[in-house]
């Protein structure tokens, strides 16, 4: 079946496109918002050729496709059509809305913001593991022209961040994409990032509001609570100003009341609740590294698998951001992602099945890079213990990271590629990366050897 009929039957069995509010993809999912999840045909979607498997997860209705998942997002965007949430009534979304608990709207939402940004921040996380490998063997000198130039590439996405995020966050409030990034041009104004800088002005007084000098370069819960804000400040001005005034009144005033409050309040409070949410990880890795290794390192494919590692983004941002490194997020999703691997691969070499050989082959081979959902859903989940034996190996692995506090410097994807974002000069942090990266993997690998696994093919 080719990626064309994918999308259509996907939406067929959904219930139409009516029934489809929002849409989006990861790097392995269609990730979809509906109106009605009665209509929604899952068995006869997770039988379609092509489809790895489907589940409702925090309030989305998640396809899982694998690595042709852009391609057929493509074909899905083509059906449904630019104006697609034309069709649905307001009050349905809002109703179906009403049902999620806080939990599945909060993960919802980060989810829906950080998805489609992913490919920039991974790209240039990819770039700057490239520099870092790079500058390390002294293949290329910090102080050449061709240094700078790559590293203002690399660098660009992670500091302006809150445009992207901005401009994201506000697909999915749905509100105005441009009043958002101006939004994020305020709390990025050059102005306010040298005060916060140079500490020459501490703060701003605007009407007899103080206005704090922190820079937020870097930064995501400010400009998302900034864009949430706007989302409703925007409506309920554009319902008052007469529809002549609407192009030139309605931008004027949604911009001078959010762009106050975000400045005086909202913008202050996110910097902060973002430096509290890294010192807790931080604080939790310093003090119990061991054990609270163990528990991520071997839970985080399941926490994958139900999408609320997207719940750690905000909080690996803000490490990023105010310390340069991250102990959580990414170096437990690393030795998770290898244990995968392990236990994938060690079922392309155990199995006499020429079909599920293949499978296992190429699926490990992309958990390697990262990319495990094809090799959960596709091989290790379905034969259960090969799945089991992951888990097991990414918490021997997540118990080393945890043990050395081994940091991750760049924010990239989770996979073999990303070991040169572990490279700190002076310190062994490389060196436990490599230990627990190698210990996850191996251990999958083998315990996946020696366990009787219920599959005919796989002795």
């Amino acid at each position: 079946m080719n990626k064309k009929e994918i999308a259509k039957k996907v939406i067929d069995e959904m219930g139409g496109k009516e029934n489809i509010s929002q849409s989006w993809h990861c790097i392995t999912r269609l990730r979809f918002n509906v109106v009605d999840a009665k209509k929604i045909n899952m068995e006869n979607i997770k039988g379609i050729e092509g489809v790895l498997g489907a589940q409702f997860q925090n309030g989305q209705f998640q396809v899982i496709i694998g690595n042709k998942v852009g391609e057929v997002f493509e074909e899905v965007s083509t059906i449904l059509g630019k104006e697609f949430t034309a069709n649905v009534k307001e009050e349905n979304v809002k109703e179906e809305k009403e049902k999620k608990n806080i939990v599945d709207i909060i993960f919802d939402t980060i989810s829906g913001i950080f998805n489609p940004i992913l490919p920039a921040i991974t790209g240039a996380g990819l770039l700057k593991g490239i520099l870092a490998l790079l500058t390390a063997f002294n293949l290329i000198s910090t102080t050449s022209s061709e240094y700078t130039v790559l590293n203002i590439v690399a660098d660009a996405p992670f500091y302006f961040l809150p445009f992207l995020i901005a401009f994201s966050a506000a697909k999915k409030f749905k509100t105005s994409e441009v009043l958002s990034v101006t939004i994020a041009g305020v709390i990025m104004y050059p102005t306010i990032i040298n005060y916060a800088a140079s500490g020459e002005v501490a703060s701003l007084s605007f009407l007899g509001l103080k206005i704090p000098m922190i820079s937020y370069s870097s930064t995501v819960i400010p400009i998302i609570l900034g864009v949430w804000l706007l989302s409703y400040v925007y409506k309920k001005v554009d319902k008052f100003v007469p529809g002549l005034f609407k192009i030139i009144v309605t931008p004027l005033i949604v911009l001078l009341i959010t762009s106050v409050l975000v400045l005086v309040f909202i913008a202050p409070l996110g910097s902060y609740m973002g430096v509290y949410v890294e010192k807790f990880f931080t604080g939790l890795f310093n003090v119990a590294g061991p054990f609270a290794g163990m528990l991520l390192g071997g839970t985080m494919s399941l926490i994958v698998m139900t999408g609320m590692h997207y719940a750690f983004f905000p909080a690996a941002l803000s490490s990023f951001g105010t310390v340069g490194y991250d102990v959580m997020l990414l170096p437990m999703n690393l030795v998770s992602n290898l244990a995968q691997a392990g236990a994938t691969l060690a079922v392309a070499v155990k199995t006499k099945d020429k079909n599920m050989k293949s499978l296992a082959a190429s699926t490990g081979i992309s958990a390697v890079f990262g990319i495990i959902e094809p090799a959960i859903y596709g091989v290790t989940l379905k034969l259960k213990k090969p799945f089991y034996a992951a888990l097991i190996g990414g918490a021997v692995g997540g118990g080393i990271f945890g043990t050395f506090v081994v940091k991750a410097f760049i924010f990239t994807l989770p996979g073999i590629t990303a070991l040169p974002s572990y490279i700190e000069q002076g310190t062994k942090n490389f060196l436990f990366a490599l230990l627990g990266v190698g210990l996850s993997f191996v251990v999958a690998f083998v315990v996946t050897l020696f366990l009787k696994v219920e599959d005919e093919s796989v002795k």
